[in-house]
């Protein structure tokens, strides 16, 4: 199975993180987690199996996750992937994120960003390098009638993120000139997720990546490092986020 990213052209580099692929054959079913990151992802799951319970052929939008989601793969895998930085996706819908939080939803090109005309062209392309080119140029033409998400919420993420979900959310508000009500309503509705479960999603990555550099350390340290109050909140949350313990991702 081959996993491979591809940066987006510069103009959507506000809105899109990357986009990704995974193809290959698997002749026995293969099970994967995917963890929570604060995205948005879009998936074509291309071909006529159905690929990590996602609908073939038509886009599935799979919302921004509170824990861990499983699927399997099997057979001939092709997948294309959009994934949008928070807030990202809404540059190019009105719908409200937090619609499709914890939910992989197949749609068809009237309920998303993609028209019938994405979708007429989208089988004449043989690579993924000729998906990808197709993507870019086809969101780029979307980019003058884009809804440009809130300046007070990007820069809210941004902070969240630089600083490893650990500043408190008053303060993250007061610096976003919101107050803390219209802080919590604008960044669900942008995002997908409250902005205390964001911070809890960015302080987890970033104990991931902690544990793989620092595997010698104590969980009790590790724990005080990044940032939670003791070790069993430490556990505590790996284990609604990932399904697994901390000491796993030390191996």
């Amino acid at each position: 199975m081959i996993f491979s990213e591809f940066r987006p052209h510069i103009l959507l580099t506000p809105y899109i993180e990357t986009y990704w692929s995974v193809c290959g054959f698997k002749e026995k079913e293969e099970f994967h987690k995917i963890l929570p990151d604060g995205c948005v992802d879009i998936i074509f799951s291309i071909g006529e199996n159905r690929q990590f319970g996602l609908e073939p052929i038509l886009p599935n939008i799979v919302g921004t996750m509170t824990t861990y989601l499983e699927g399997s793969y099997s057979n001939n895998v092709n997948m294309l992937g959009i994934r949008f930085k928070p807030t990202g996706i809404t540059a190019f819908t009105r719908i409200p994120i937090y619609e499709f939080t914890d939910q992989r939803i197949g749609l068809d090109y009237r309920e998303t960003i993609f028209d019938e005309s994405f979708f007429a062209e989208l089988p004449e392309k043989r690579t993924t390098g000729d998906c990808i080119r197709h993507l870019d140029s086809y969101l780029i033409k979307k980019l003058n009638r884009v809804f440009t998400p809130e300046d007070q919420i990007v820069y809210a993420v941004n902070l969240i993120q630089q600083t490893n979900g650990l500043l408190p959310l008053m303060e993250v508000a007061n610096k976003s000139c919101l107050s803390i009500r219209h802080f919590e309503r604008k960044f669900k509705n942008a995002v997908g997720i409250s902005p205390k479960t964001f911070s809890k999603i960015i302080k987890f990555q970033y104990t991931r990546t902690y544990l793989k550099r620092n595997k010698n350390i104590s969980l009790f340290s590790a724990a005080i490092d990044c940032g939670y109050y003791d070790q069993s909140h430490l556990i505590k949350d790996f284990r609604v986020l990932s399904g697994n313990t901390p000491s796993d991702f030390k191996k």
